[in-house]
């Protein structure tokens, strides 16, 4: 099998990074020297594995597609400090591997869990360098009171300190993908504020920004089957707090630590009601 006869499954969402330009660039914004472990997912043709292989001490791959064992196995023979592991990436315990950076061309349909899975990592990691779709590097790096302002925004700013570090055009992959794409650093950082609650964060973030121009008391109260409870017991919520948190600001206004302190709210709410009411 030649190097060509590869077709790149769309299924997979593979566009394999060609562009030695950007190659370099996400290296370079990784800040790798020969103590660092590296995780990659996604072989590709092992371009950017091999130039991760120069400079790290090891280099762990994960890739689901066995097709692409024929650039797994020269690369592995070039450079025998990689490991590739022939898994779903979303399936992996990212625990049992020993790593503290990761520098990857994400398969753009597994953008999401994928980086939720690293910043929930218990063992967290020093930093990330990562290839995503341009609209989602966006809502990512998101600040308030902007369009791209989401609850994507808020749940990466709790885990992490986020840059965007270049856009990368469609001519930089093979196939060419359909959007542009962008290099993301992700810093991680102990959170700048303190949720009682995660699960009740992430359920709050769903509802708030399912309704981002409304006004948060809205939002709640149209939302409320996502914090599991009733509309009558959001109201009451807000009427119980309305000194406390202004709920006729809009959604997209609101900074991270408020919802942070809504949550927190919302956790002392809860832990009142009688437990066979919600």
């Amino acid at each position: 099998m030649n190097s060509n006869s590869h077709k790149n499954s769309k299924k997979l969402g593979q566009c394999f990074l060609k562009d030695k330009n950007f190659v370099k660039k996400a290296i370079s914004s990784a800040n790798l020297n020969d103590e660092d472990i590296v995780l990659e997912i996604g072989l590709g043709e092992g371009v950017l594995t091999k130039e991760l292989a120069k400079v790290a001490k090891k280099v762990y791959v994960i890739e689901l597609d066995k097709r692409l064992e024929v650039f797994a196995k020269e690369v592995v023979k070039e450079y025998p400090n990689v490991t590739i592991i022939w898994e779903d990436a979303l399936k992996v315990d990212l625990d049992s591997l020993d790593f503290n950076k990761i520098v990857a061309n994400l398969p753009y349909q597994i953008s999401s869990p994928i980086t939720f899975k690293f910043l929930e990592r218990k063992k967290g990691f020093d930093l990330a360098v990562l290839m995503y779709q341009y609209e989602f590097a966006k809502r990512m790096v998101g600040k308030e009171d902007t369009k791209e302002y989401s609850r994507l925004s808020v749940a990466v700013q709790y885990h992490a300190d986020v840059k965007m570090v270049c856009k990368v055009p469609p001519t930089a992959f093979s196939p060419k993908p359909k959007v542009d794409s962008a290099i993301v650093k992700l810093i991680k950082k102990n959170p700048d504020y303190q949720v009682l609650d995660e699960k009740t964060f992430k359920n709050l973030l769903k509802a708030l920004f399912q309704h981002r121009n409304k006004t948060v008391g809205k939002a709640l109260v149209n939302s409320a089957h996502e914090l599991n409870l009733t509309r009558e017991h959001v109201k009451e919520f807000i009427e119980a707090y309305s000194e406390e948190f202004d709920f006729k600001e809009r959604v997209f206004k609101l900074p991270g630590f408020e919802i942070g302190e809504l949550s927190n709210l919302l956790n002392k709410f809860i832990s009142k009601l009688p437990k066979l009411e919600q």
